[in-house]
């Protein structure tokens, strides 16, 4: 059996911290190429540009030299390159909806996910978040200690009446009455996590990457052999990986029609490893060190300063599907999908406070909800 080397790492990490304004954006990197094609490239970049140590992203950025070597980079290996990127703001509001609505609905979360429920939800909070709504930003703050401290005793937002909510919008007021209701479940979410490792780096974005990513390559090779730069979130979840070694079923997984791989076949435990040693590495930190930056320097507008070729190489190695960024197409008030999103959450927010079963009688509630909308018989200033 064929075994394929894959060399992976990261740029823009703060851990939990999605928020950092000074690193908007996480990169995760693999790399399929032996360790001798590897070693033999970067030793004759090395030896022909008369630099001192590895190859290094942050390092070459710096001269025009640089810049020559990284287009040399990315031009070589793209085909061979396999990357996934977050938007950190936005990935908080997604975790946020992976830890309040997702634990209340999991016994029937595909009905909910193949209506986009989750993209209507995450989008809502950080358009709010974005535009300066004082309440969206208490609910990412909160939901931010609560992860961290696994408690809501000192969360102000939760002790905040309805009157007091003055200018809030419907739907960030039902997100907050919805996490109100739900609190119990959520906490015992959390305290499922403890002492699995996962707890720790729940809101990092490593490992989700990376076993997308390997499951990606694991569609056109047989068995994978990885290699990652020395990381403290994967390598304290470096167990979630195991089922993988010796995995020779192939799962996907559909939804909205469409097949996403969620298995890979490994040799072995992954290897965390020198990067000075496994020069493999310093080609993923090349592609991950210039996915950050052109996304940082595109937020500049005419002043991005960069050879516009960079983008066309990442075009062809960026991940769309298993990346994260914002997507605005789920708020357009004038669309079907948003208006039936609005009237779930009221209804998800209606059998909460009344201690309804959220998931009794669902399927049908949608049907209705969806005849009705066809019909144009709710009045919009009541979604």
């Amino acid at each position: 059996m064929t075994i394929q080397e894959i060399y992976c790492d990261e740029s823009g990490f703060t851990g939990n911290n999605l928020l950092d304004k000074d690193n908007p954006y996480f990169a995760y990197t693999t790399v399929a190429i032996s360790y001798e094609e590897a070693k033999d490239f970067v030793a004759q970049i090395i030896k022909y540009n008369k630099i001192q140590n590895e190859l290094k992203f942050s390092s070459l950025i710096k001269n025009s030299k640089g810049e020559q070597i990284i287009t040399q980079i990315l031009s070589t290996f793209h085909d061979n390159t396999k990357i996934s990127i977050f938007h950190k703001k936005y990935s908080l509001a997604c975790k946020f909806y992976e830890y309040v609505f997702e634990p209340t609905i999991s016994s029937n979360n595909k009905l909910f996910y193949e209506l986009n429920f989750h993209k209507f939800v995450s989008n809502i909070l950080y358009f709010e978040f974005e535009h300066l709504n004082k309440y969206a930003e208490e609910i990412f703050e909160d939901f931010y200690k609560f992860i961290l401290s696994q408690s809501d005793d000192d969360l102000l937002f939760y002790r905040y009446s309805s009157i007091e909510l003055d200018g809030i919008s419907p739907n960030i007021k039902a997100i907050r009455d919805f996490c109100l209701f739900n609190r119990d479940i959520v906490k015992r979410e959390l305290e499922s996590l403890k002492g699995s490792g996962v707890e720790k780096w729940v809101l990092d974005a490593s490992n989700s990457a990376l076993h997308l990513l390997l499951a990606q390559w694991g569609l056109k090779y047989k068995q994978l052999k990885v290699f990652c730069d020395r990381s403290k979130p994967l390598q304290e979840q470096s167990i979630f990986f195991n089922p993988m070694i010796n995995n020779e079923n192939q799962v996907l997984l559909e939804l909205n029609n469409q097949a996403t791989p969620i298995t890979y076949n490994l040799v072995d435990k992954i290897e965390f490893v020198d990067s000075r040693q496994y020069q493999g590495i310093q080609l993923a930190d090349i592609f991950s060190g210039v996915s950050t930056f052109i996304l940082k320097e595109n937020q500049k507008g005419k002043y991005a300063n960069y050879p516009k070729e960079w983008s066309n190489y990442l075009s062809k190695s960026v991940i769309a599907p298993i990346s994260v960024f914002p997507e605005v197409d789920f708020l357009e008030p004038e669309k079907l999908s948003f208006k039936r999103n609005v009237l779930i959450l009221k209804e998800l927010v209606r059998r909460s406070a009344k201690k309804i079963p959220l998931l009794e009688n669902m399927s049908e509630f949608i049907i209705l909800v969806d005849h009705y909308l066809h019909l144009n018989l709710f009045e919009q200033k009541n979604i």
